[in-house]
């Protein structure tokens, strides 16, 4: 499952494009691409049903682990090219 989105924040003339996918095992991988900021956000125990559920793997769910700080900057390359491409993808 994948979501992006832009939160507004004007970092650069598009703002704060960040794409994200929810892996199988319930951690977040994000790609902000506009301060080039790649990060995992760890399940931290919850199966994915209960991220689901939780409401983690949303907008707001996400930006208050990235703005607390509380992911790992790794990312599969892979994975990291398909969010950018689909972050590039927001229009204002």
């Amino acid at each position: 499952m994948k979501i992006a989105f832009n939160t507004g924040r004007t970092y650069t003339a598009e703002g704060q494009r960040i794409a994200a996918a929810l892996l199988e095992n319930g951690d977040i991988v994000f790609n902000d691409i506009d301060r080039c900021i790649f990060g995992t956000i760890t399940a931290g125990g919850f199966t994915l049903e209960e991220v689901i559920s939780l409401n983690c793997f949303t907008q707001k769910g996400i930006m208050a682990d990235y703005d607390a700080n509380r992911y790992a900057d790794t990312m599969n390359q892979e994975l990291r090219n398909e969010l950018q491409t689909l972050a590039q993808s927001i229009t204002n």
